[in-house]
């Protein structure tokens, strides 16, 4: 008995240790907002008749070098993308970087529906919110310009064009977004262990499927698919056929394009391999890849999903303990040093060669 009881005590003191490391050594500041190391200012802008609601996130006791346009990717998000953010906020706002960043309409505080939404309209509305910035800062040395993840490489290029930011950052953007769905789906089969032959057929059968349905010439027929709200349906009917690849050659200002080498949600590899192509004219483009990364730059494979919501609950835990540790090596540094100081991205990232596929 007495032994029984030593061995629960050593397990105990083992958990005990075990828990005081993760509240000592974690990186919980990366998840506070609520410091003086930066000021908080709500603003909000009108498009398309819907107020959207922000905040103008700045440093203090530092010189205010640039300040992002933050785009959100897919997905339901607020401002701060239901904290999952923070982490990436607070890096930019160490390196002197200012955000302003906005609930999606319908979101948090903003008014409208995300869903009723092209990418035209988004593209409008990321205009907007950068002249907005532009004018408050009018006279002085700052960089303005656009930083954004996924859905944003479909909202960037065209904001770019039509206006005048100092820098672009798109981060696992997509070129063409009917081939970046059949690439998901082959992806979701992989990861599930559906055989070759049972992948392709199944990718070529949804691809006919949403042409038929979503195509130039599709029929719109929302019964066809039970499985899908009617404003999800909508909203993939309006932004199936979007293609960047017309107005990433005339984007304007410095462009950083970056993906993660083991992306589940974009053909990382080939889709760089279009941003070179379709911005070859382009000398103040960068074009990168980074190893063990995933479609947001977290650290493969730990947290390599390709929604957040399949992340098991340790997973979560870990990010919350990691904080701006979650991403990749280099990753953050490398974009805010490009933005900040021109820095140019280490050639190991961007010399990479274009894999043919089918």
């Amino acid at each position: 008995m007495k032994k029984y009881f030593k061995s629960i005590w050593f397990y105990l003191g083992f958990i005990a240790f075990f828990l005081l490391i993760i509240v000592s050594c974690g990186q919980y500041s990366d998840f506070d907002l609520d410091n003086d190391q930066l000021t908080l200012q709500p603003i909000a802008f009108i498009s398309k008749q819907d107020t959207l609601s922000g905040s103008l996130i700045l440093p203090i006791h530092k010189e205010i070098k640039a300040i992002v346009i933050l785009i959100h990717g897919d997905g339901a998000q607020d401002r701060l993308s239901n904290s999952g953010y923070l982490p990436l906020i607070n890096q930019l706002i160490d390196a002197g970087i200012g955000i302003y960043t906005w609930d999606k309409a319908g979101i948090g505080e903003s008014k409208g529906n995300w869903l009723h939404q092209s990418m035209q309209d988004r593209a409008d509305e990321a205009q907007i919110a950068f002249e907005l910035i532009k004018n408050k800062f009018t006279g002085t040395n700052i960089k303005i310009g656009y930083l954004g993840f996924s859905q944003a490489g479909w909202v960037i290029p065209i904001a770019a064009s039509h206006s005048n930011p100092d820098f672009s950052v798109i981060i696992g953007g997509a070129v063409n977004w009917r081939e970046q769905g059949a690439y998901y789906e082959q992806t979701r089969l992989q990861n599930a262990n559906a055989s070759d032959k049972k992948i392709n057929e199944k990718v070529t059968k949804q691809l006919q499927q949403n042409d038929l349905i979503f195509g130039v010439n599709g029929s719109h027929d929302s019964s066809t698919y039970d499985d899908m709200s009617d404003d999800r349906f909508y909203f993939v009917s309006r932004n199936y056929l979007s293609d960047s690849a017309k107005n990433l050659p005339s984007m304007n200002g410095r462009i950083l394009a970056i993906w993660g080498e083991v992306d589940l949600n974009v053909d990382s590899n080939k889709n760089a391999c279009l941003y070179r192509q379709l911005t070859a004219d382009k000398s103040d483009t960068t074009i990168a890849l980074l190893p063990s990364a995933s479609h947001g730059l977290l650290k493969a494979p730990i947290f390599n999903y390709q929604l957040e919501s399949q992340w098991p609950w340790w997973v979560k835990i870990f990010f919350i303990y990691q904080g701006r540790d979650s991403y990749a090596p280099n990753s953050l540094n490398i974009i805010t040093t490009w933005i900040t100081d021109d820095s140019k991205v280490p050639t190991r990232y961007t010399l990479f060669e274009c894999k043919q596929t089918k």
